[in-house]
This record gives structure tokens, sequence and C-alpha cells, in this order.
């Protein structure tokens, strides 16, 4: 009997030990999506301003790499339900970039070709906003955007690319992420801006020289 009883007992704990496996493989690691969300309000305040009336917005981002929790794919359907709800600005469109082939190499960015096509897809479309990299700034980008009413805005990283779009008025507005810590004693963040200023800034022409890079 107390040998039925030990080999039940192990039996479950088999089943235990084997479900608690299987669980840490397929439930991932735990990711904070409220950022990535509060990205797309902000954004849909800023677009405002930048804007100053109603204006049509294009969305042009990357395929996400994987399935599951993803901070870009957050931001897009964030910035997408603000628009939805906002009194004067309205989504034109979004364009989902595909990812280059197996094999390729990707930089995870948008090419200057995607940005075009993307821009004279949407004619009427007053912003247009990239989430991904951005191509080197080309004359015949930066004259588009300095000439004519089309306002570019990326949540991308921060480099010399980027820095480069901003110096040449190309780009209104870089949601990027944080190069600061908080002050010490900061609150924990509650509200979608109080999340977005704990992860992300914002440059624009105006203040990337304060960058020191």
């Amino acid at each position: 009997m107390k040998n039925k009883k030990l080999v039940a007992t192990l039996a479950v704990l088999g089943l235990l030990a084997a479900a608690l496996i299987l669980w840490r493989q397929f439930s991932g690691p735990h990711v904070n999506l409220r950022p990535s969300a509060a990205v797309g309000a902000v954004l849909a305040e800023e677009l405002g301003r930048l804007l100053g009336g109603p204006g049509k917005v294009v969305i042009l981002s990357r395929q996400s790499a994987h399935e599951g929790p993803d901070a870009t794919r957050e931001r897009v359907t964030a910035l997408t339900a603000a628009l939805q709800s906002h009194a004067m600005l309205k989504l034109a469109g979004t364009e989902i970039m595909p990812r280059a082939a197996g094999g390729m190499m990707d930089m995870g960015g948008v090419t200057e070709e995607q940005f075009l096509a993307a821009a004279e897809k949407y004619p009427d479309a007053k912003a247009i906003v990239v989430f991904g990299g951005l191509p080197p700034c080309s004359q015949a980008l930066a004259e588009k955007l300095n000439t004519g009413s089309l306002k570019a805005v990326a949540v991308c990283g921060y480099g010399p690319t980027v820095r480069r779009w901003l110096e040449s008025k190309a780009l209104a507005i870089a949601v990027v992420p944080r190069m600061e810590d908080l002050p010490a004693g900061t609150p924990a963040p509650k509200t979608p801006q109080e999340w977005f200023q704990r992860e992300f800034e914002i440059i624009t022409p105006e203040t990337v020289e304060q960058r020191p890079y």
C-alpha cells in the first residue's frame, strides 16, 4: 500500500514539474506595454499642436518580428485608437512594411522608397508617423518635406541619422528613448503622460542643438 501511495505521489509531482516547465517555456517574460500605449495618446496631442487644425495622418510601420506582446504593435494600436477619437485629426491609412526575407540584411528601418510611396499614396495627408528607423535624409526627402504641407514624425532610436533629419527640419518631431534618468523621488507613473515621460522624450528641430551629440 505504501509503495502505491509513493508511486502516486511521484506521478503527481512529475506532472506538476512538467506543467511548470511548459508554463515557463510558453508564457515568456512579462512585458510592460503601458509606456508604449502612452506613446499613442501623447503623439495624438503633439500632432494636434503641430498641425494646428484638422488633418489626416498616415501611419508607416514595420511588420512585427514575432507574435505576442510587441512594443511597436502596441504603439501603432494606441495611436490608431487616439486618432479615431480625436476631434480634429483622422487616420488616412496605415502602411505595414514587410520585413526582409530570411537571410537578407535587415536594419529594421523604413526605406526612402517606402516613405515616398506612402506619402504619394495619401496626397491629402498632413502628417506621416514612422514607427521604425529612418533612412538617410536625402535632398529629395528634405525638399519634399520642407516645401510641402506634409509633416514627418518618427518614433525611433536616436542617432546621427535622426539628428540630420531634425537639423534639416525635414523631421518635425522625434520620439526617442529617454536619455537621462528621471530625478530621484519622482512618483510612480499613473497617467499616460507620466508613463511617456518615464520612458521617452521629444526632440524637435528647435531643441536638437541641446543634445550632446
